[in-house]
């Protein structure tokens, strides 16, 4: 009976061990490296596993009890010990940051091509004044020429104004929430990146002035965008020469854009600025087809300084409960080709800043309108005076309307039914237009 119940019981293999590498790399990558690299004791065929994978994540936050000097000596000594061809992405997240261990973190004897760090430096303390971890790109600058994408975030110092580094390879650029000991240390990191393409600029609040100078010839794509905080003393400055730019996202209402050059490429640009503080910014923009755009009255306000995008196609307009009418209709005439038009009726908790101004309506119906725009939509549609004016307008002068969306602002069940009869009574130039409303 025993020799019998011995023949019955199971017998365990060892399927995991015996597959192929990518797929136990893929497995490693889901635990801290502390334990991937433990699983060297486990057999032969782990011994060196862990030093040939091609994702590396070490995170303070999986090792609380080691303290932070312990720690920092585990990764810069384990990133010594890899030894793969490839390692495509390093990930750093590190929570109590000190002043000079990322230089001698990210700057080790890696034998692999790197392709992607990441490193992410916060802090548990809620106490003032802030501590950062300063990295300067002093020493290793091999590991860098092949880097293709950087991320920073967080509680980190750059200073890189004496630096040699060249970022021969990188393509992808993100700042987010980081610090620059100088002004002169962010326009040094950018022309150390020859061929970049994206750059992903979260931007801290400033006190007094601090210039961001933008001059790349190879960039493709920009975001701007600056942290929530609110300060009333940020005067940042932000200047962009970036001929080649094909898509453009601002959204930044504290800083100053007065020195934007041209941009021949471009095609999207998604912009909320204070226009009053921009200068000649929306000239920059006349090549863009797709435009999202904060409608400002300063637009119309200098004829001196109109742009006119004779390429756009699609235009996407906020507009706030100073809506003027005749201000987007004086605008209308500036874009003769226009196919889609888009208003968002917003309610910021912001004021909108900019020059008072008395437009007059247009003397004559847009080229747009008569000729050339097909879909209309409007969200936030209230019924007031200005929305009935321009609704009124553009359905009685769109002649090529195919589709007109309205979305209306709900202000009770009676006050919709009355403005959806309002509008289906209105009058269409375009006999193929459907008209739809929404709550």
């Amino acid at each position: 009976m025993k020799a019998a119940r011995l023949e019955t019981e199971p017998t365990y293999l060892d399927r995991i061990t015996h597959l192929p590498d990518d797929l136990l790399f893929r497995i490693l990558s889901f635990i801290p490296v502390s334990d991937a690299m433990a699983t060297s004791l486990l057999s032969k065929r782990w011994t060196s596993l862990w030093k040939m994978m091609p994702t590396l994540e070490y995170d303070e936050n999986y090792c609380p009890n080691i303290g932070s000097y312990r720690y920092h000596k585990f990764c810069k000594r384990s990133l010594e010990l890899h030894k793969g061809p490839v390692l495509k992405t390093l990930n750093l997240k590190l929570k109590n940051p000190s002043f000079d261990f990322l230089d001698s973190l990210l700057f080790p004897r890696i034998s692999s091509t790197l392709l992607e760090v990441t490193v992410t430096s916060t802090s548990t303390s809620t106490s003032y004044p802030r501590y950062y971890s300063m990295i300067t790109f002093p020493n290793n600058l091999r590991v860098f020429h092949t880097v293709v994408v950087l991320k920073l975030q967080g509680q980190i110092l750059i200073d890189v104004v004496d630096s040699p580094v060249c970022f021969m390879s990188l393509k992808t650029l993100y700042l987010t929430c980081v610090n620059f000991k100088r002004e002169e240390s962010f326009g040094t990191l950018l022309s150390s990146c020859p061929v970049l393409e994206c750059l992903f600029l979260q931007r801290l609040c400033t006190v007094g002035r601090f210039l961001f100078s933008i001059s790349v010839p190879s960039l493709e794509r920009l975001f701007i965008t600056k942290e929530a905080a609110y300060n009333f003393k940020d005067d940042s400055i932000i200047e962009i020469n970036a001929p080649s730019l094909n898509y453009l996202e601002i959204k930044d209402r504290r800083g100053s854009f007065d020195s934007v050059e041209d941009m021949p490429k471009l095609v999207d640009a998604h912009v909320a600025v204070n226009l009053s503080k921009t200068g000649k910014f929306l000239k920059a923009l006349t090549s863009a087809k797709h435009l999202w755009l904060d409608l400002y009255p300063s637009m119309v306000f200098h004829h001196t300084n109109r742009f006119i995008p004779k390429q756009l196609l699609y235009l996407e307009l906020n507009i706030y409960e100073n809506f003027q009418s005749n201000l987007l209709l004086s605008l209308l005439k500036d874009f003769p080709n226009l196919q889609a038009l888009k208003l968002n009726h917003t309610h910021p908790n912001y004021d909108i800043e900019d020059q008072p101004c008395l437009v007059s309506k247009p003397s004559s119906v847009p080229e747009c309108l008569s000729f050339h725009l097909e879909t209309f939509q409007w969200i936030g549609y209230s019924g007031t005076d200005e929305d009935i004016e321009v609704a009124v307008y553009v359905l009685k002068n769109a002649r090529c309307l195919k589709n007109a969306t309205i979305s209306l602002h709900s202000m009770g069940t009676e006050n919709n039914l009355m403005m959806i009869n309002e509008l289906k009574s209105m009058s269409k130039a375009s006999t193929m237009c459907q008209l739809v409303t929404k709550f």
